[in-house]
């Protein structure tokens, strides 16, 4: 099924956008109610409004979460459950309300998304996708089956979009449906091959797209021929076979013996291997890389390579775990922990070398000290840390690893100190993160004989989420103590 969407009329747009208006001048006097409301009234207007209605709705029921917001009540919930009613619409306008009154709940985004695709309203769909996919990196367990739900919507988005003639957006939409596929790889080795079956003939879709429009100046003149039209219809009906993949990686290797050394001829290569998801192919291509980097000296081949292995690692890893956890085998259990010992070395080698190839990089240097910070190597982690709190986009996890280094060696009061900036720079404080940085600075206040603090702390935490950590046992171990 492709999407029709409703024609929506001059007159219903000029509405909307009074409401549009009228709402971010009420959420500004913090009346975020009122302002959810007179944004949906707005969407019902106009669905396909992202910019206008639906991103500073989203900002707007994140800021009245942080101010103690709550979720709908019972009744409330129950009167906006029906969401495939005959009038899709408001369908989707009862998903996002109960998403804006609880904005990290992934079961409203994803009623939300499966509400503006039975509504048929592809640009909203796209931002919603995206709201639910980074809910969805955020539970401690993922949902897979959810999942591949948001993949396989943001493929059909993508087809739309292709059949409309809008090739960039599509391109944009199939990364997008990949990055999701990518997520759910390493989680399950039961379904793994679901999810690499799947990746791969999205893959190769993506490829034959690019092919298509990339590398013609326009649509038109990449079928002015009736060979290459011919030639566009073939690929179209085999896609989803290896046979397409065979034949393109022929040429891609084609292409790269006559330009050995050329990045973008090497890549196209891996960029094939990696797409049928086969342990040989990821081999082949660390090879390819490794070898072309002996040649060419460009760190960047190398960049990549290690990426591969630590994939592969992590793969191996994972499994050996999921094995150990099921069957009572000292073996099993001791090969386990050696792979996962071998990955962290092999990780933390990786990223040492890459801050040393880039000086300057501070997420080079953030992801480093992340590392370092795992192996508990705390006194190495603490000063390349600090080195990237002057980028505002890693400030304040680093200040976060920085503040829990503190706790770990006992420094409670620089601990205090750093944990509390993090939070004062950090807007979504009822996050998993948020929720993290509060149960660590009550830890720290609670470490420094500071009580009444800790106890303030952990009270704040437990109004976000009651089961955190053994927040509840240490509330109750102060108030004895009191």
């Amino acid at each position: 099924m492709s999407y029709n969407p409703p024609a929506i009329s001059d007159e219903a747009i000029k509405m909307a956008k009074k409401f549009f208006q009228h709402a971010i001048t009420v959420s500004d006097t913090r009346n975020y109610d009122y302002a959810i409301e007179l944004f949906l009234q707005g969407l019902a207007k106009a669905p396909q409004a992202v910019e206008e209605g639906h991103k500073p709705l989203r900002e707007t029921s994140l800021k009245r979460k942080v101010t103690g917001g709550k979720k709908a009540g019972l009744v409330e919930s129950f009167k906006r459950t029906h969401f495939n009613g005959k009038d899709s619409t408001q369908g989707f306008i009862n998903a996002e309300y109960l998403l804006a009154k609880d904005p990290l709940n992934v079961v409203h985004a994803e009623a939300l998304v499966k509400c503006l695709d039975q509504a048929e309203y592809p640009e909203a769909l796209i931002w919603a996708l995206g709201v639910a996919l980074d809910l969805i990196r955020q539970e401690k367990k993922i949902n897979l089956p959810r999942l591949l739900m948001i993949a396989n919507l943001y493929e059909k988005v993508g087809t739309y979009y292709d059949k409309q003639d809008k090739p960039d957006l599509a391109v944009t939409i199939y990364q997008s449906a990949l990055s999701a596929l990518e997520t759910g790889i390493p989680l399950d080795t039961k379904q793994v091959y679901d999810f690499v079956g799947k990746q791969r003939d999205l893959a190769g879709r993506l490829t034959i797209l690019r092919g298509r429009y990339e590398r013609a100046t326009g649509f038109q003149e990449s079928i002015q021929n009736a060979e290459g039209q011919k030639a566009i219809l073939d690929q179209d009906r085999i896609v989803k076979s290896e046979e397409l993949i065979e034949q393109l990686l022929a040429k891609a290797r084609g292409e790269l013996q006559q330009n050995p050394d050329t990045p973008g001829k090497i890549n196209a290569v891996v960029d094939l291997l990696l797409q049928r998801g086969k342990p040989a192919d990821e081999q082949e291509a660390i090879n390819l890389l490794q070898a072309a980097f002996g040649r060419t000296h460009q760190y960047a081949l190398k960049f990549r390579a290690d990426d591969v292995r630590i994939r592969q690692l992590t793969r191996t890893a994972q499994s050996l775990k999921e094995a150990a956890g099921q069957k009572d085998d000292p073996d099993l259990k001791t090969k386990a922990d050696q792979a996962q010992k071998a990955l962290d070395e092999l990780d933390l080698e990786v990223w040492q070398e890459r801050i040393k190839e880039y000086p300057t990089d501070t997420k080079m240097k953030f992801e480093y000290g992340r590392r370092l910070h795992k192996l508990k190597r705390f006194d190495e982690a603490i000063p390349v840390l600090q080195e990237v709190l002057s980028n505002p986009k890693y400030a304040v996890r680093a200040r976060y690893y920085i503040g829990t280094a503190f706790f770990q060696k006992g420094w409670h009061s620089q601990a205090v100190d750093t944990l509390t900036e993090a939070i004062e720079g950090y807007e979504i404080q009822g996050d998993n993160l948020g929720k993290d940085m509060h149960y660590w600075l009550a830890r720290s206040y609670e470490g420094g004989g500071q009580k009444d603090q800790a106890l303030k702390t952990y009270s704040k935490l437990i109004q976000w989420d009651f089961n955190y950590r053994d927040a509840r046992v240490r509330i109750d171990n102060l108030q004895k103590q009191a």
